[in-house]
Formats: C-alpha cells, sequence, structure tokens
C-alpha cells in the first residue's frame, strides 16, 4: 500500500513534467521529473523522461546517469540501452556505445537504427568494412533509411580507396623485392 501512496504523490509531479515537455521547457521536466524520483525511485519511465530532458540540452553526462539507472533498475531494457548507446556514440565514448547497442542488437531482431549507430561507431574507428555490413542491415531492416545509405556509400569510398593504397603498397613491396634479387 505504501509504495501504490507514493507512486500516486509521484504523479502530480510528473503531470507537471508532462506539461513542461509540452512546451519544451526541460528545466521544468528535470525539475518535475527529479522530485518524482525522489517519491518513486523505482519508476524507469521517470528516468526516461529526465534522460531524454538531459539529452535534449545537452547536458550528455547527466542523460547517461539516468539511462544507467534505468539500466540498474533492469539490466534487460533494451530501450535504456538503446538510447544510452546513443548518446554514448554522440559523446564519442565509442566502446561503451558499441556495447549497448550489440546489447540492443543480439537480444532484439536488429532494429535497423541500432545498426546505424553501430556502423557510425565501426566508421569512426575506421573499421568501414564493418561500417558497411552493418549499413547493408540496416537497409535490409529499413531500406528507406537515407542516412543509412549514404554513411553506406561513404564507407564503401573509404573501402576502395583503401584497398587501392593497399594494392600500390603491395605492389610497391614487389617491386622492391624483385630489385634485391
Amino acid at each position: 500500500m505504501r509504495s501504490f501512496v507514493r507512486w500516486v504523490h509521484s504523479l502530480a509531479f510528473v503531470v507537471k513534467g508532462a506539461h513542461c515537455m509540452r512546451r519544451g521547457d526541460d528545466e521544468g521536466v528535470i525539475r518535475n521529473y527529479s522530485r518524482a524520483i525522489e517519491i518513486s525511485p523505482e519508476d524507469l519511465d521517470y528516468y526516461y523522461a529526465r534522460g531524454h530532458a538531459y539529452w535534449h540540452k545537452r547536458e550528455l553526462g547527466m542523460a547517461i546517469a539516468d539511462f544507467s539507472t534505468a539500466i540498474d533498475l533492469d539490466p534487460d531494457d533494451l530501450y535504456a540501452h538503446f538510447v544510452r548507446g546513443a548518446i554514448y556514440q554522440e559523446k564519442g565514448y565509442l566502446a561503451q556505445a558499441m556495447m549497448d547497442l550489440n546489447f540492443v542488437i543480439e537480444i532484439s531482431e536488429g532494429p535497423a537504427l541500432a545498426y546505424y549507430l553501430r556502423a557510425k561507431c565501426f566508421a569512426e574507428k575506421k573499421n568501414f568494412e564493418r561500417a558497411v555490413e552493418d549499413l547493408d542491415s540496416a537497409l535490409e531492416e529499413d531500406p528507406y533509411m537515407e542516412k543509412a545509405r549514404k554513411l553506406k556509400a561513404e564507407c564503401e569510398r573509404e573501402v576502395v580507396q583503401a584497398g587501392g593504397v593497399l594494392a600500390a603498397k603491395e605492389q610497391k613491396e614487389h617491386e622492391g623485392g624483385w630489385l634485391l634479387f
């Protein structure tokens, strides 16, 4: 009964936070959902709402903290892993982003956006072949994802260019080897 009373009490702040969200008032969202979390800290939705407000405000560390708390409360929460992975990718924390996105891809049916974001991580790490593989998967799931199509074209150019550089290097080594004999 006590948790029900806490939940009802937290709803007043949730309603205020939702009104702030509709107005685009990120500070109001954060303030009201923070109060709701103080009252009912086990509700994942409160962390999602506040985390999104932090993300919108570009307070990425705070957003990551809220989605991490959601994951602590429910380690199998695909949504929290996906959003945290997206924020990590945006922040440039590629290893952490890839861990979350790998989890989402392995557990779910491989959502196109998760493949796309992981491909961006691979591309930033200059692993263009793996990026192309993930972009193929993304486009298989969502053939109309234009940003995946564009990134795939860029990555394929990099693969071809790297192949040309590698072939020239191998040719030079081969020619150099003949000169020694």
